[in-house]
């Protein structure tokens, strides 16, 4: 059951009615099999999701499924805005990717230089070590609060906490570029970076500098809990006796009945998470990855750059992972937080893509994005 809890809070989907949003682009035979994917969330009493899928920079299918919130019985739609959760970092890299194409910074920039904090370790950690997971610093959630609360996102902590806690480790957990490490707190530094080189805070970057550019005027750095934000989701878990337990362990004693915990997020930690976007938002990301107007191939080209270092893991870019689907490249990453399911999945080669959004805990949407992918390989869309 301990390993159970762990993925839970380490990983951690309306009716069609009244939802016109859909695009029309595919015949019935395929919007069909895809609608049927979420057929058990085509009602308001649960959760959902909201999904597009997308080819050669035309929006090929958009819908929402499920309520948006439970409360007032609202219905998820293509501009409901969800938190995007570990979706989020490769804003957090297209950030650092600006910088350095106006050569203000480099891959190999010693990080200490804007985080003061680092200069104790005896071997240096270059920005590369930050973008790519191998700095050696142990992430915040593995180590103890001072306060002793726990880091469930019912509880207040933003990301000085979190950085000062992984900081105040006396040695690094391994020489940085020897091992591949999973570490939110690498990308919190990212954005202190960021807020140091560019004398604006990281929210205010992002926005200026990236969502303003891209027409993404619904996606935000939730870096304030107290922000209104239209059409925000309410993220849910399950009620069974898993998550009951999994809460119980961290100090949240909740009641039994009921299908569904609402879980708000109370906690403005960012860098690593903290993205909140849309569908029709993230539909113009990943059109500029087709047309590349923003930035140009150099910023392409950045973003969806690999590093080898002294270990196996050789195929993560700025926020991205590469790949392989049933023999067709993929670039990828996954999101997942308590009462979050997020992923963005494109196939580069064919020049599709495919978003899913859940503000349900267990959504998979990650599962849900391949299973979407099957249905575009059986109907020879996606070849």
């Amino acid at each position: 059951m301990k390993n159970k809890i762990a993925l839970i809070f380490c990983l951690v989907a309306l009716s069609s009615c009244g939802q016109n949003n859909s695009n029309t682009e595919f015949s019935y035979d395929i919007k069909q099999p895809i609608d049927s994917l979420f057929a058990e969330f085509h009602n308001l009493n649960s959760p959902g999701y909201a999904v597009a899928v997308s080819k050669d920079g035309t929006t090929l299918y958009k819908n929402g499924y499920g309520a948006a919130n439970l409360d007032y019985n609202i219905p998820i739609r293509t501009n409901s805005a969800f938190s995007i959760a570990s979706v989020s970092k490769q804003f957090t890299a297209a950030c650092i990717a600006l910088l350095i194409l106006e050569n203000k910074i480099s891959l190999e920039t010693d990080a200490s230089k804007f985080v003061p904090a680092l200069k104790k370790y005896t071997d240096t950690i270059r920005i590369k070590h930050l973008i790519y997971n191998t700095s050696g610093i142990k992430d915040y959630p593995r180590l103890k609060r001072s306060s002793g609360k726990s880091w469930v996102t019912f509880n207040y902590f933003d990301i000085d906490e979190c950085i000062s806690t992984s900081l105040e480790e006396k040695n690094l957990q391994f020489k940085p570029g020897t091992k591949w490490d999973y570490c939110n707190v690498n990308f919190m530094l990212l954005t202190k970076i960021v807020e140091k080189v560019s004398g604006q805070r990281f929210s205010d970057f992002a926005k200026t500098r990236l969502f303003e550019p891209l027409e993404m005027h619904n996606t935000l750095i939730n870096d304030d809990i107290t922000t209104i934000i239209r059409n925000r989701v309410t993220p849910y878990n399950l009620r069974n006796d898993l998550y009951l337990e999994a809460y119980a362990a961290q100090g949240f004693h909740l009641k039994e009945e009921g299908e569904f915990i609402q879980h708000p997020r109370n906690s403005p930690h960012y860098g690593g998470s903290g993205v909140v976007s849309t569908i029709d938002d993230l539909l113009k990301w990943t059109l500029n990855m087709t047309t590349k107007k923003f930035g140009k191939s150099e910023f392409y080209d950045l973003m969806h750059t690999t590093l080898k270092f002294k270990h196996d893991r050789d195929n993560q870019a700025f926020g991205l992972y590469f790949g392989n689907y049933k023999k067709r490249k993929i670039v990828a990453w996954e999101g997942g937080d308590y009462g979050i399911s997020s992923q963005i999945l494109r196939f580069p080669d064919q020049n599709i893509s495919i978003i899913v959004l859940s503000n349900l805990g267990s959504g998979q949407a990650a599962q849900k994005a391949t299973s979407i992918a099957d249905i575009l390989i059986s109907k020879n869309i996606l070849k």
